[in-house]
């Protein structure tokens, strides 16, 4: 009987001692689980400042041509719109700002609220008063309040992408067979509408385009079958060059003269000085940097030779000023910052996050190429801005905000 009751006791230790290994085996992997979550955050969050820090450097050596009230001026305006946006972001990565945002994107009803608000505050600012709808360098699309100044299709770029990743994740997250067809052609029905809306209501195709490729980016990285991909890429293929035939033949204005003024340079070298002037005093910053540059706050090019250097041409003046090297460097941290980006909708629980943050991936990755491409030549200038590196206040204001949504979406809808 005693032989008997030892027994039990034993089955009963070694039943306990393994609930208890089994415990401590969750814990710690639920502890590399969140080491492994904290470190893509740590990581995303130093490259984003790093870039962030490296604008700030590089709009500090370009105002430094003006008198001192100007450079105050300026340099005050940035400071508020660089402090705003890192406040955004520092909530956006909170569990209950984060949250709350999440909550609202999940609704019903966001995309159709959002796609028709878009859509009627564009027509809005079109037909507008220019006192509250300035045009700027020939399109409109802002919201001027006193002296604050905001470029609408800028800040919407962020609830474009949730958009699209919620026609695509919807039936995936149910678990159910998904149309892709259809979601494919609603898809493209809403980007059209904004390339539409943007390109001739608001005079600003730049923009337009680069609505275009964030739709594109993120239907490439769904499962989109091969048959419909290739249309996908005829469509894209037929569609710009239709857009350059149209405004080459029968277009006017601004559009059609950028884009002869950039098929001259590319196809013939000839970079005129007076209707390609952008351009042209760009290229003569790049190649003179040289290796290592001239230093910070030595180039020439921004004393009035690249007008509004610190905005859209910004990668001008500090490719100047670091040379090869800088760029690489700069290069090195926009890919990087776009593959930690990836790996966390690789990582993502659900498709709805997986296409939200690839497209906000592809939303910073094709700003970039946007912007060099013009920069160098190989784009037609539009006034798109390099993210974190150019001063324009809309821009950080999203891009801080998306980030601070990524970190949030990594933090609490993520695995390892």
């Amino acid at each position: 009987m005693k032989r008997k009751i030892d027994f039990n006791n034993r089955a009963t230790d070694q039943v306990a001692i393994h609930n208890k290994i089994n415990e401590i085996n969750k814990e710690r992997e639920e502890e590399r689980r969140k080491n492994i979550i904290s470190k893509r955050k740590s990581s995303i969050i130093a490259f984003f400042f790093i870039l962030v820090l490296i604008g700030t450097l590089n709009f500090i050596s370009s105002i430094s041509r003006f008198d001192n009230a100007k450079v105050i001026e300026k340099a005050t305006k940035q400071s508020v719109i660089l402090g705003l946006s890192l406040l955004i972001f520092a909530f956006m990565c909170t569990k209950k700002f984060g949250g709350f945002f999440n909550k609202i994107v999940r609704g019903k009803g966001f995309r159709f609220f959002f796609i028709l608000g878009s859509l009627m505050l564009f027509a809005i600012i079109a037909v507008g008063p220019n006192n509250i709808f300035p045009t700027v360098n020939g399109g409109k699309g802002w919201i001027r309040l006193g002296a604050l100044s905001i470029q609408i299709p800028e800040l919407l770029k962020v609830p474009f992408v949730i958009a699209i990743a919620g026609i695509f994740a919807r039936e995936k997250d149910n678990k159910t067979k998904a149309p892709y067809l259809v979601h494919f052609i609603v898809a493209s029905l809403y980007t059209l509408a904004f390339f539409v809306t943007i390109t001739f209501a608001l005079h600003d195709m730049g923009t337009a385009i680069h609505y275009i490729m964030i739709a594109a980016f993120m239907i490439f990285l769904t499962d989109i079958p091969n048959k419909l991909l290739s249309l996908s890429i005829s469509s894209f293929i037929i569609f710009g060059i239709s857009t350059f035939y149209y405004i080459l033949n029968f277009s006017s204005g601004y559009k059609q003269h950028r884009l002869k003024v950039y098929l001259e340079g590319i196809l013939h070298n000839n970079y005129d000085r007076v209707d390609n002037y952008q351009v042209y005093q760009s290229l003569i910053a790049f190649g003179t940097g040289g290796i290592f540059g001239k230093g910070m706050g030595n180039g020439v090019q921004k004393y009035n030779y690249i007008p509004e250097v610190e905005t859209d041409f910004a990668i001008a003046n500090l490719a100047e000023e670091t040379g090869f090297v800088g760029m690489f460097i700069v290069l090195f941290l926009f890919f990087t910052l776009f593959v930690l980006i990836m790996n966390v909708a690789v990582k993502s629980k659900n498709f709805f996050y997986k296409y939200l943050v690839s497209g906000i991936a592809g939303y910073i990755i094709t700003q970039v190429i946007i912007n060099i491409g013009v920069a160098i030549g190989l784009i037609p200038v539009f006034g798109i801005p390099l993210p974190f590196i150019s001063s324009g206040g809309s821009s950080i204001l999203a891009l801080s905000f998306s980030m601070g949504y990524i970190i949030y979406i990594n933090n609490n809808h993520t695995t390892d």
